[in-house]
């Protein structure tokens, strides 16, 4: 029997990566061992030495068991790559390795080769003690008595993850840049750890991490930088953590890490903080220095779920909670979180309906020449006339819009609909004034957005040069060899560029000067406090100068008090919109305005 043992051991040491060479090697190792060679007892002996040495050396694991699967020896390579002690498996059934990645089918072919022929080897996917799934090359062999009745199994494996990754074949289960397992194996090893943390009765973290900004890593230093960049982090990580906890990669830029057997919520804090510390570490990229961010959610079992669906969604909530905090955040889950999240949830689902129900409608805000009070403007401002929820503000809903692309549907209703509005005016008021209108950052992307604003144009019959297009200091300065591109083609159709929210992004003067900007609006921000902040007074001043040194018009934002206004006037900016002539206001009311003596009269 221990002659057996000892050939199906030999001729699976060191398994090759291809079967060819699997072969080859087994057949010299026949011929080198005379296996088949008369033996005398010295040759015997000698054998079993060998085998003595080849069981505790071998790097593969070797499992004996008996005829009904019980362990009853295992070799120190079995411990290296399952991670159980002889202890803890001495007397188990070998299915304590069993994962559930294989059918009953599976099962069954193997068991009907083992009877039949009395071997069987493959690759199967085991599971380790600490409930990582991972890929092998088995090898049983059917160890039979001089009554040719089965005695025990044998069994020879050897950890391939390696290989499969190598040979980019694990992309089901492992992210091929980094390594790491991936969502499909994080669901699995979720479970097996949560059915740990029942029977041991102990807490288990769940940590949810996002890389802030990293599109603009990749669209500014190239993905090959990106790359870079995600695999010096998946190591920073791999190496902050204990052998027990498991990261993984589950996106472009957003990673989860299984922390198990902690003692106390707040061990999970101190991991966050020690990885929040890791990242922000510079990562040096070319010629670049780069400090990344990130955003960490983190729930626990049991008090934030018991089961991989519950303990993911309040992760991910808790994540979105500390990207909406700032950068370089944590936040532990609270059942508030999933109540915004569901009722962001119900928004995003009437948003999409609202535009069909015609729901939405479009307010005005008057821009008043301050010299002559005069209307020589409006501002149109989409708001949305939910039917249970009434008037819900834009900035509710817009960024929904944004990030679900609803944007772009909404933002061409909203250009049409204000020319519309206007070329109405102008035939039944006689009036000259123009129509501003906000363009998103997904809208000012979209590939198609020059076509569609020409379109709209030639639909409504509206003369170009009295639409004005408001982007923002931040949207223009994404990308500004496109921005000018696209600005160019639009001033080459006569519509007038603005740019909102002017003083609060950051801007290069060199692109600024060449960009066909006609109008920049000061940021309500700098003036609400002009009055009473020298440092806002000290803007709105350099904004104003900016401003006429470019030859261009400038009219102020937020305009609430006459105090204000007379710093505004003073500094050379007569152009002004806020509540102190008008709220935003719809059709009927600003209509008011073509027919009273005075419009600048403060509209009730």
């Amino acid at each position: 029997m221990a002659r057996e043992l000892l050939e199906h051991i030999t001729k699976n040491m060191n398994r090759p990566k291809t079967r060819k060479q699997l072969q080859k090697e087994l057949e010299t190792l026949k011929v080198q061992l005379k296996l088949y060679a008369p033996e005398k007892n010295e040759k015997a002996k000698n054998k079993l030495k060998l085998w003595d040495v080849i069981f505790t050396n071998a790097s593969e694991g070797i499992v004996i068991t008996d005829d009904q699967g019980i362990i009853e020896s295992i070799n120190p390579g079995f411990s290296t790559i399952t991670k159980y002690s002889t202890t803890e498996v001495i007397g188990r059934k070998i299915s304590i390795l069993k994962s559930n990645r294989h059918n009953s089918t599976f099962y069954h072919d193997m068991w009907h080769s083992l009877n039949k022929h009395g071997v069987w080897q493959g690759e199967i996917w085991n599971r380790r003690k600490d409930g990582e799934i991972y890929p092998e090359w088995l090898s049983i062999k059917a160890v039979k008595d001089s009554e040719n009745q089965v005695r025990q199994y044998v069994g020879i494996f050897s950890d391939i993850s390696q290989n499969i990754r190598n040979q980019n074949h694990g992309h089901a289960y492992y992210d091929p840049l980094t390594g790491l397992p991936n969502r499909l194996l994080l669901h699995d090893r979720l479970s097996f750890m949560l059915n740990h943390a029942r029977r041991t009765k102990s807490l288990m973290a769940l940590l949810l991490l996002d890389l802030n900004r990293f599109k603009i890593i990749n669209d500014t230093l190239g993905y090959l930088n990106g790359d870079i960049l995600l695999q010096t982090i998946a190591n920073r990580l791999n190496d902050s953590l204990r052998d027990v906890d498991a990261v993984f990669r589950l996106g472009d830029d957003e990673f989860a890490i299984i922390l198990e057997e902690i003692s106390q919520q707040q061990d999970a804090a101190k991991v966050a903080k020690r990885i929040l510390t890791l990242c922000t570490q510079p990562i040096k990229l070319d010629d670049h220095e780069l400090y990344v961010t990130t955003s960490i959610g983190i729930s626990i079992f049991p008090s934030d779920g018991e089961n991989p669906e519950q303990l993911l969604k309040n992760a991910e909530a808790a994540m979105q909670r500390a990207k909406e905090m700032g950068i370089n955040n944590y936040q532990h889950y609270k059942p508030a979180m999933n109540a915004k999240a569901f009722e962001q949830l119900t928004l995003e689902h009437n948003l999409r309906k609202a535009l069909k129900r015609d729901e939405f409608v479009l307010f005005y805000q008057p821009q008043i020449d301050t010299e002559n009070q005069t209307l020589i403007g409006v501002e149109a401002l989409i708001r949305w006339n939910h039917p249970q929820l009434g008037m819900i503000p834009p900035a509710q809903f817009i960024p929904i819009a944004e990030e679900t692309g609803i944007i772009i549907p909404i933002g061409e209703w909203v250009l049409f609909s204000a020319c519309e509005q206007l070329k109405y005016w102008q035939k039944h008021f006689n009036t000259d004034i123009s129509v501003s209108v906000n363009l998103s950052a997904r809208q000012f992307q979209q590939q198609d957005l020059i076509s569609t604003v020409a379109r709209v144009l030639s639909h409504t019959n509206l003369c170009s040069n009295f639409l004005q297009l408001e982007i923002t200091e931040s949207l223009g300065m994404k990308n500004p060899e496109t921005t000018l591109l696209t600005l160019n083609k639009f001033k080459d159709m006569g519509i007038k560029i603005a740019i909102d929210d002017f003083g609060t992004g950051y801007s290069s003067l060199s692109y600024l000067k060449k960009f066909p900007i006609h109008t920049l609006k000061i940021d309500r921000s700098f003036v609400k406090d002009i009055s009473i902040d020298p440092n806002d007074e000290a803007i709105v001043k350099a904004i104003i100068v900016l401003a006429q040194t470019m030859n261009l018009e400038v009219i102020a934002e937020g305009v609430e008090k006459d105090e204000q206004l007379q710093y505004l006037i003073k500094q050379g900016c007569k152009k002004v919109q806020g509540y102190l002539y008008s709220p935003p206001v719809d059709t009927k009311k600003l209509e008011i305005l073509f027919t009273q003596l005075d419009p600048a009269k403060i509209i009730s």
